[in-house]
């Protein structure tokens, strides 16, 4: 059987029989985990960490291989919705399980690890520009063998099976162990009050992702703004590694991010605020005209790109019927005039400002953390969390080192990127000092000096996270032998 990761993948026509490679590409989607090619879009998730022992290493590895049923596959992943869209039966519980390299050691299948540097050392040994690893949660400054994801379309839904889980663990006598059992990686989808999913600073989120299914850029094109000035369609290459482990030829799997991410969401609102008013007394404008927290995200709260406005008017709103919009570029703000430089999604997807940046992105599944009472897009800013709360990153690709750490390094932390005194990523990046960025005070016309007093950066903390390999099905029916 031969596979093509040099192109999208249409499932559909692979399940009607209308591809060359139709028996080749429902094998791999059949052995392969979910989530990968497409989210799996439940709004309620659990990371369960877990560590095994070596010296129970046939109970831990009978453990993993238990799982080999559970985990739901791309293949299901993909058709339930449409059985549900004809009978209303639900998809389910999504699971998913992931290694990382020294899970693989604790089970004795070194040969059956994938091959890469950033993987094989781990997320501590990385310069990533994080904080020590001695600063992380207690659960990831330990050694992580395995991750399970569990995810469902209610919170108690979510909770009955990952206490299900845990009781499986709870029974192997520490063969397994879990490293997480107050469960402070639960996710929980926030929403704004369009239904649109948003992260804890307000702003949609997860709008503009990388597109490896054929029907999914398909629907961009005709259903949701259109990809003429910007096609998110990516090769199966970025996202499929061939799995060593796996016992079909077309086995494969994807390399996998987790980052535990804390938002002082009360720190960042004080700080826009004040930054609006510096800039403001300065230029000799009016604050409420300055919108810096659109600058800092490149979007407006409610999504729309600030590139491309007429006005940075925050009531800008998406074109009904399509939702926030992804098809635009930079190519007519060459200066930053509209869309500064060190704005987030400027800074981690440049688009046109650079000729590969495509080749970079990842295929991005997090999810929000914590509960708020408060209502995130007012404008009070007293009754907002300054912890407890942030984004669960969840991220998959084919290389670590070009998409995850090209991004954290080239581009986030890169003060330099994409002009000199661009400064870093205001929400992701991690600060090593004072760092100059610029925004846009008059729009189209005029950037701030870049003083130091408007810098902005340090509300996101990176809390722990590890690099995980999500193994084909097979491998994990192979640990029964």
């Amino acid at each position: 059987m031969t596979l093509n990761l040099a192109q999208t993948l249409s499932w559909t026509k692979s399940l009607a029989a209308l591809n060359p490679d139709a028996a080749a590409e429902l094998a791999m989607l059949n052995d392969l985990q979910g989530n990968i090619l497409k989210g799996h879009g439940r709004n309620f998730t659990s990371n369960l960490f877990v560590a095994f022992d070596p010296n129970k290493q046939t109970a831990a590895k009978a453990f993993v291989a238990s799982l080999a049923p559970d985990v739901t596959t791309a293949l299901d992943q993909l058709t339930k919705p449409q059985v549900f869209k004809v009978s209303g039966v639900s998809g389910g519980t999504f699971i998913a399980a992931m290694l990382s390299s020294s899970g693989y050691d604790a089970l004795g299948q070194t040969t059956a690890k994938p091959e890469g540097d950033a993987f094989r050392a781990g997320m501590k040994a990385r310069k990533l520009e994080d904080p020590e690893p001695a600063m992380w949660d207690e659960c990831f400054s330990q050694t992580v063998d395995a991750m399970l994801l569990i995810a469902a379309d209610s919170a108690d839904m979510r909770d009955r099976e990952r206490d299900a889980m845990v009781a499986r663990i709870t029974a192997t006598d520490d063969a397994v162990r879990l490293l997480n059992p107050r469960f402070k990686e639960d996710g929980n989808a926030l929403f704004n009050d369009d239904g649109i999913g948003i992260e804890h600073f307000g702003y949609v989120d997860g709008r503009s992702q990388p597109l490896p299914l054929t029907e999914d850029v398909d629907e961009e094109k005709n259903k949701r703004g259109g990809i003429s000035a910007w096609d998110p369609s990516i090769p199966l290459s970025q996202v499929l590694v061939k799995c060593p482990g796996g016992n079909l030829e077309v086995s494969h799997g994807s390399f996998f991010v987790f980052r535990k991410l804390e938002q002082n969401v009360k720190a960042f609102k004080e700080r826009e605020k004040e930054i609006s008013e510096n800039l403001a007394k300065h230029h000799d404008k009016d604050p409420e005209a300055i919108d810096i927290g659109a600058n800092v995200v490149g979007r407006f709260e409610n999504g729309t790109p600030i590139v491309g406005q007429t006005a940075p008017s925050a009531s800008s709103m998406p074109v009904p019927g399509t939702g926030v919009s992804n098809n635009f570029n930079y190519a007519a703000d060459p200066d930053g005039l509209e869309c500064p430089f060190a704005g987030h999604i400027r800074k981690t997807n440049p688009r046109t400002d650079t000729p590969d940046s495509k080749t970079h992105l990842m295929a991005r599944r997090g999810i929000p953390y914590g509960v708020r009472t408060d209502k995130p897009n007012s404008e009070e800013s007293d009754d907002k969390p300054t912890g407890n709360v942030g984004l669960l990153f969840m991220a998959y690709q084919s290389s670590l080192e070009n998409q995850f750490e090209f991004t954290q390094q080239k581009w986030v932390n890169n003060a330099g990127f994409r002009r000199p005194d661009t400064g870093i990523d205001p929400l992701i990046g991690q600060p090593k000092g004072p760092s100059k960025q610029k925004w846009v005070v008059e729009y189209g016309k005029v950037l701030s000096d870049g003083r130091p007093e408007d810098e902005f950066s340090g509300f996101v903390t990176m809390q722990g996270g590890e690099y995980f390999f999500a193994p084909s099905i097979s491998f994990f029916k192979s640990l029964l032998r």
